[in-house]
């Protein structure tokens, strides 16, 4: 089945509109208490209501929700009829609703999305959730690998599963869920992603215009990837004193840079029309992401593909723009400091960063962590000093 017919299976919610009232209210209790003392809400100019404990009202309305919006009342007995396209209406819902309180980023919506149509176009969207046993994700989980699919998009899939269900177990809208733990997810082998020579990078510069160059600059310089070049604004730059404060988006932790003279120069060369740095011919940003349902419009990777394209540099599948935040991230971890690292690329923890260390036949750092020990033993004086340096220096 195409992506275009799975994502149909899920109906399309509207956007987000993280205004600050908006955002405000999102994450609100979302019935009212009646002077009555029972919990209630107004639907469709109707008002409903779902007792008085307030739990236990969250949960009766969120079994009625989707029928109730549809304008079509009550269900007799929402604990049977409630299918796995209701199910997954519901946590969309509010999944929307933590993107107008920015607690999640647009693209994480589009995927969560786009998993879940594909689980639907395979049970079923009208399959009651009661029906959906923990054989039926193992089947479900046995036909993705059947499919040939990657270990990462598996596990992408399953993941957005046990998050239905969690979210429907804490909720208390589902009294019973299948056994997620059995549900394993797959192994994955890590994998040595392409990365750009000295060579290719001038090639390319070469090739680019003066966004281009300043966007490739950033890109190694700050290991910046495509929505961070498009959403970097003019008062995150001190051009004076080479120094940018630029908080990740995707993590929000905050990146105090140095930038080299050859990236200030290129910015510099850029006209200043409005609060971002960057916009398109057309004057648009580089990463367009305000269409309902859709990935983001990435002109940026476009872009830097055509510029690869000209060069005649032969990539890997999945090579492109933020191949030079990888670049960045593996010639910083040659030095061996993997703190140094997750500063540029701005992750929550060394995990990521770490990795790249881990890649690195960092033989001159070794070697000296080991004379630092030998040192404190105070053993620096008892024995000769190497005089041949150690293999691979």
């Amino acid at each position: 089945m195409s992506d275009q017919a799975q994502q149909s299976q899920v109906p399309s919610l509207p956007p987000a509109e993280p205004t600050d009232g908006t955002a405000k209210r999102a994450h609100k209790f979302p019935l009212t208490l009646h002077r009555s003392g029972q919990y209630c809400k107004k639907i469709r100019g109707k008002m409903y209501y779902f007792g008085k404990d307030r739990q236990e009202a969250l949960r009766q309305y969120h079994l009625h929700a989707s029928s109730l919006h549809a304008g079509k009342g009550k269900q007799a007995n929402p604990e049977t009829t409630l299918t796995i396209k209701d199910l997954c209406n519901l946590y969309l819902d509010y999944q929307n609703k933590q993107l107008a309180g920015k607690q999640i980023r647009w693209a994480h919506f589009c995927d969560q999305k786009r998993y879940l149509a594909v689980f639907l176009a395979y049970v079923g969207p009208d399959t009651p959730v009661s029906d959906v046993k923990t054989l039926t994700l193992q089947d479900f989980r046995s036909k993705l690998i059947e499919d040939g699919l990657a270990a990462d998009t598996i596990n992408n899939r399953l993941r957005a599963l046990r998050a239905v269900y969690n979210w429907a177990s804490d909720n208390e809208i589902l009294e019973k869920t299948p056994n997620l733990r059995a549900i394993k997810g797959m192994k994955t082998k890590s994998i040595e992603r392409q990365t750009f020579t000295p060579d290719q990078v001038r090639a390319i510069f070469a090739l680019a215009g003066p966004q281009m160059r300043a966007m490739i600059l950033l890109g190694l310089n700050c290991g910046f990837g495509c929505t961070d070049c498009a959403e970097m604004r003019w008062d995150h730059l001190n051009l004076d004193e080479c120094r940018i404060h630029y908080p990740r988006g995707k993590t929000e932790v905050e990146r105090h840079l140095s930038l080299w003279p050859e990236t200030v120069e290129a910015i510099k060369a850029i006209p200043r029309h409005s609060e971002l740095v960057f916009y398109t011919k057309y004057g648009n940003p580089w990463v367009q992401k305000d269409t309902p349902g859709k990935y983001p419009d990435r002109a940026l990777s476009k872009e830097f593909k055509k510029l690869l394209r000209k060069a005649r540099i032969a990539t890997d599948k999945g090579t492109g723009f933020y191949s030079l935040r990888r670049t960045a991230a593996t010639i910083a971890a040659q030095t061996g400091d993997a703190f140094a690292v997750q500063g540029i690329l701005a992750h929550a923890d060394l995990t990521m960063a770490s990795k790249y260390v881990q890649r690195q036949k960092l033989t001159r750092q070794t070697e000296h962590a080991i004379e630092h020990t030998r040192e404190w033993l105070g053993l620096n004086d008892a024995t000769p000093e190497r005089s041949s340096p150690a293999p691979g220096e």
